[in-house]
């Protein structure tokens, strides 16, 4: 799912909580700037939402949205937040090891130099 996708099942997510509920579209559309007012595409990120399981939609039409959350969202975001997490981990580690190998090949050639010059 590209990032467009992710933020409006977060924001569906924040807004349902655990029932159906009726929204505004212009409303979701103020709050996801990545839309530029475009329904069309507002309208096609909320149908593939719902042929993915992610949401249950009611009805759609210019004005409003009817959708409940499901379970597949929620276990979605959960993965998302630990992916996210492990991938800082893995920049960190990635930055450590590479000033560490700057510094041992440092030291390495300054005492190669002590050594044999």
């Amino acid at each position: 799912m590209d990032k467009r996708k992710i933020l409006l099942l977060k924001y569906l997510s924040k807004e349902c909580g655990e029932s159906y509920k009726v929204m505004d579209c212009a409303k979701i559309l103020k709050a996801i700037k990545l839309y530029k007012n475009n329904f069309d595409g507002l309208k096609k990120d909320i149908e593939f939402l719902a042929h993915r399981n992610f949401v249950d939609l009611k009805y759609l039409d210019k004005d409003n949205v009817c959708l409940a959350i499901k379970d597949n969202s929620r276990v979605l975001q959960e993965n998302l937040k630990i992916e996210k997490g492990f991938n800082k981990k893995i920049t960190l580690m990635f930055v450590v090891f590479s000033l560490v190998s700057g510094v041992f090949a440092f030291l390495g050639a300054m005492l190669a130099i002590i050594l044999f010059g």
